[in-house]
C-alpha cells in the first residue's frame, strides 16, 4: 500500500528493483493491494495471494513489453 500522496506506478517499480536485483529476481507480476494477509502471528500467508493468481488489475511485464537488461 502507499503511503497518502504518493504515486507510483508498476514500471516506476520495477525500473527501481532492476539495478538492484538479478534478472532473474525482477518480479513478472505486480499487483498493488491493501494489505497482505497475515497470520495470527503476523506472517504473510502467501497460499493465498497463490490463489488469488492474476487478475484484471495485475500488471503484466511481458504483456506490456518491459524488457529486462541481463
Amino acid at each position: 500500500m502507499l503511503k497518502k500522496g504518493f504515486d507510483l506506478s508498476a514500471s516506476e517499480l520495477i525500473d527501481f528493483c532492476q539495478p538492484r536485483m538479478g534478472h532473474f529476481s525482477v518480479p513478472c507480476f505486480l499487483d498493488f493491494i491493501e494489505a497482505l494477509p497475515l497470520t495470527e502471528n503476523g506472517k504473510v500467508q502467501k497460499f493465498k495471494l497463490i490463489e488469488k493468481g492474476v487478475t484484471n488489475t495485475t500488471w503484466d511485464r511481458e504483456k506490456v513489453g518491459y524488457k529486462v537488461a541481463r
